[in-house]
């Protein structure tokens, strides 16, 4: 008889309110502009092939991976649409791999647009890119003094096709004079661009932030990460882009203790039991990317009520006072993220308490959780 292995963790990622929320964005923007989907980083920890094939089923535009090897997995997967190298070449990578593969890289400095004209000679066909202009982030792209050069190094070859032109915010969670400043930098980029026959089919700026901030900035296509998974970069947003969690992480009971009043509990004994204390110990620690940092502070769901963490998180377990909730058994559903009966634990409330972003949260949940798809 063959033995199965009940996993200590799941994340189910429901695939119905990722469609949902593609179709809650998709109505912020104008009917003829299209929309690329952020799915680098394993899509934020939902898995990047699963979501990638439900997105492709809905029409998406673009997909958006960080690397070469991303990109190829989600082709040696049968995923057609097109894909986006957000980060680009690598002066390491080779540039083959991006016409074999049918992946867009973005170019953002004159060292690697030389070197593509170079190494793009000779391709069946011209290598698609997407010029990328540094109108204020202050990370990458061609600054408005390097424009004409940029204009200068693809003006002169077949080899290369500007697919695209975009540029990126430095902060979209609030519309400010200084996102406005960006987008008429970036909006005379490509006046300039056109005016010189460079006439990208795609042009884009908008992240989730600007989505909602900056209208102006839709053009004609624009890209969503975080808000399509159902969290936010600022979590006023979500009133107006009322997306859901997509991910449901959740483990189980596996031991219930009693201990006395004055019991140091954890490493470092930093919870000492006040009063006779009942104790669930849930088989989830820091190496399944729950965060340490909310030791003594974050709380989860047990048959919809909250319950305070207590202790140190363990790379392995973590600690529960389950003392004023009457009932509760070994196997019972513990929620770590997502939605119970009537409240949740969301991504954006862990990173406040951790002191970080929900983007980090996500991506952080480790592979020993398995991946459930519903």
């Amino acid at each position: 008889m063959a033995i199965v292995s009940i996993p200590r963790a799941v994340a189910y990622i429901d695939l119905r309110v990722l469609e949902e929320n593609y179709g809650t964005i998709k109505s912020r923007l104008s009917p003829e502009a299209g929309l690329l989907c952020v799915v680098k980083a394993d899509a934020y920890g939902h898995g990047a092939v699963e979501v990638s094939r439900r997105l492709e089923e809905l029409g998406v535009s673009y997909l958006g991976v960080a690397s070469t090897e991303e990109g190829i997995e989600l082709r040696d997967y049968g995923i057609r649409a097109p894909i986006l190298v957000m980060s680009g070449i690598m002066p390491w990578n080779d540039v083959e791999p991006f016409q074999r593969h049918n992946l867009v890289p973005v170019v953002y400095d004159q060292a690697t647009l030389k070197r593509l004209k170079e190494e793009s000679d000779g391709f069946d066909e011209p290598l698609k890119i997407h010029l990328k202009f540094d109108t204020g982030m202050g990370r990458l792209g061609f600054t408005m003094n390097e424009v004409p050069l940029a204009l200068e190094l693809v003006s002169d070859t077949k080899d290369i096709e500007v697919e695209g032109v975009m540029s990126h915010f430095s902060s979209s969670e609030n519309r400010d004079e200084y996102g406005l400043e960006q987008v008429k930098t970036f909006t005379r980029i490509t006046e300039f661009l056109k005016e010189n026959g460079i006439t990208p089919r795609l042009v884009h700026m908008a992240n989730s932030g600007a989505i909602v901030n900056y209208p102006e900035a839709h053009f004609n296509m624009a890209r969503v990460g975080i808000s399509l998974y159902g969290s936010h970069p600022d979590v006023g947003l979500k009133k107006v882009l009322p997306t859901q969690q997509v991910m449901k992480f959740v483990s189980k009971i596996a031991l219930i203790r009693e201990f006395p009043a004055g019991y140091g509990l954890s490493y470092g004994r930093t919870f000492v039991t006040k009063r006779n204390t009942i104790v669930a110990y849930v088989p989830v620690g820091y190496a399944d990317g729950y965060p340490r940092a909310l030791s003594n502070k974050g709380s989860v769901l047990i048959k919809d009520r909250r319950c305070s963490i207590i202790g140190r998180i363990c790379m392995d377990w973590l600690l529960v006072d389950i003392t004023d909730i009457e009932g509760l058994e070994v196997k019972d559903e513990v929620i770590l993220l997502g939605q119970g009966e009537e409240d949740a634990v969301t991504a954006d409330e862990i990173a406040e308490l951790a002191g970080t972003i929900p983007y980090e949260i996500l991506c952080k949940i480790s592979k020993r959780v398995l991946r459930v798809y519903v």
